[in-house]
């Protein structure tokens, strides 16, 4: 979750400091890598940071920032789905938000993926 915020206030900086691509290049990588370690990568946010980000341009690192902030918000306050199972994974007391790259994985065997044979 720092990591989560270090970068946020990375791209702050960066628009501060004024707007360099190759900065901003090392921080997108650094962002995604970031989003997928914490959220999967089938989340929305993580699915749509690299479209948002796509431009080198200074409106790519504000929308990437926005997605980072959203990202973090959804951490802090998961939202309330009524036990969906797209609902984020939390354990222990209380709430406490489990990274996904640290979540316990359910393996299938690859013959479930073969389609049925009839014999």
């Amino acid at each position: 979750m720092d990591n989560l915020l270090d970068l946020i206030n990375m791209a702050r900086s960066i628009l501060d400091a004024g707007f360099d691509v190759d900065t901003f290049l090392t921080w997108r990588d650094l962002a995604f890598l970031c989003l997928l370690g914490l959220l999967g990568p089938l989340n929305y946010y993580t699915k749509n940071f690299c479209a948002f980000t796509r431009d080198t341009a200074p409106r790519s690192l504000l929308a990437g920032e926005g997605i980072l902030e959203a990202a973090r918000q959804e951490i802090v306050e998961p939202p309330d789905l009524k036990g969906s199972v797209a609902k984020l994974q939390l354990c222990g007391k209380g709430s406490r938000f489990v990274p996904w790259l640290l979540r316990k994985k359910k393996w299938c065997p690859l013959d479930s993926l073969k389609p049925d044979q009839q014999q």
